[in-house]
């Protein structure tokens, strides 16, 4: 069995290709958004409410933490 950390990676990186896909954006540009945002820590502070979501509720929930910050998805 892995650790939470482990558990917590293979999430962030598996979120990427559908995040690129579910908002139109290349890497650069989704990089980009993670590091404003810093997506990676609140992935990791959700990762449990994540754990029993479908990818289409984290793709909305972390469009709706950037648009909270007052962002935008580019």
């Amino acid at each position: 069995m892995s650790s939470r950390a482990d558990a917590v990676l293979n999430m962030q990186i598996t979120l990427i290709p559908i995040l690129v896909k579910s908002w139109k954006l290349n890497l650069q540009q989704l990089s980009d958004l993670f590091k404003e945002y810093d997506l990676l820590s609140y992935i990791d502070t959700c990762y449990e409410l994540f754990n029993s979501t479908g990818n289409q509720g984290i793709v909305d929930e972390l469009e709706e933490y950037i648009k909270i910050q007052g962002g935008t998805i580019k």
